[in-house]
């Protein structure tokens, strides 16, 4: 651990730990680099980082130099949701809505022949998304939907729901069905089918790929399923940090701390609580304290 390091460099050397491909981790790096204190103790620390960063440079080039793909064999990282469903439902278009993955969109079906993979910011929350190729294609590996923490059933409309049913008794995770053609029905199609999902007790969700109508629900509803808090740490007498620490549902002040690094709960003397789960503002509480999404947390340590 660095010297006098603040939170701001853990909470980039916890993204780093979360990156998959050379890309991600140069940028993981860069941005360590960036939040490491800059005294003569850090210096040792700074020199590490910056070798690592030279490394992962010369790395990436020579495997454009060789044409070897940069892309790392898809390993769960995290929450992992998982994009499924026939040909032509719009895939690879949600994908492209929902994280920094840019896949390749067609009309033409099977255009997706490999897993695609992207990472959803949901306001400082990340999540592993991964487009499976349709269903019915040599390169749709269901076995992921095993080890999926949810698992997004892709449909252009609401008959196609029938034809997936087997699929449904595979999945042992949460699932969602997503209807992505909503800006092709009248306002009277578009009532009737709501009405059908809300009598049938269809677990489903309608939006657009075109529009982009739905999508920030559906971001919602994945950030709800993940059970998780965010909170803003702030060192006294300095601003809030803007980069969330996250944590699972009902995480207590101890725990918070040994988030930040192990053996962190055992310095803090002292902590400070604004927010939803604070009775007022800056109150004072103890190591047990349960926290709640949004907080900001004020450690004073010995």
């Amino acid at each position: 651990m660095p010297v006098n390091a603040g939170y701001e460099y853990f909470n980039a050397e916890g993204e780093y730990a979360k990156a998959r491909t050379i890309d991600e981790k140069i940028a993981g790096t860069e941005l360590m680099i960036k939040m490491a204190p800059k005294h003569k103790s850090s210096e040792n620390l700074l020199a590490l980082l910056r070798n690592r960063l030279k490394k992962f440079k010369e790395g990436r080039e020579k495997a454009r130099k060789t044409g070897k793909s940069t892309r790392e064999v898809i390993k769960k990282e995290g929450f992992q949701i998982v994009l499924i469903g026939p040909p032509n439902t719009g895939k690879s278009s949600l994908l492209a809505h929902l994280t920094n993955a840019r896949p390749k969109i067609s009309i033409h079906p099977f255009t997706t022949i490999k897993a695609e993979v992207g990472t959803l910011d949901y306001h400082g929350v990340k999540a592993q998304v991964i487009d499976l190729p349709s269903i019915g294609s040599p390169g749709c590996d269901i076995g992921i939907l095993n080890t999926a923490d949810l698992v997004l059933i892709v449909l252009a409309e609401s008959k196609e729901y029938e034809t997936i049913k087997p699929l449904l008794m595979r999945i042992q995770g949460e699932h969602k069905i997503i209807i992505t053609k909503q800006d092709l029905l009248s306002e009277e199609a578009n009532r009737k089918l709501q009405a059908t999902i809300k009598s049938k007790k269809i677990p489903a969700l309608l939006i657009s790929t075109h529009t982009g109508e739905g999508i920030e629900e559906l971001k919602g509803y994945i950030f709800k399923t993940m059970h998780v808090c965010r909170i803003y740490l702030k060192e006294p007498g300095k601003p809030v940090t803007h980069i969330p620490l996250v944590i699972p549902e009902n995480t207590t002040v101890r725990g918070a701390g040994e988030k930040i690094y192990k053996g962190f709960s055992a310095k803090i003397r002292e902590t400070r609580i604004s927010g939803p789960s604070s009775k007022f503002a800056n109150q004072k509480v103890g190591l047990l304290h349960i926290l709640k999404d949004k907080d900001i947390v004020e450690f004073h340590t010995n």
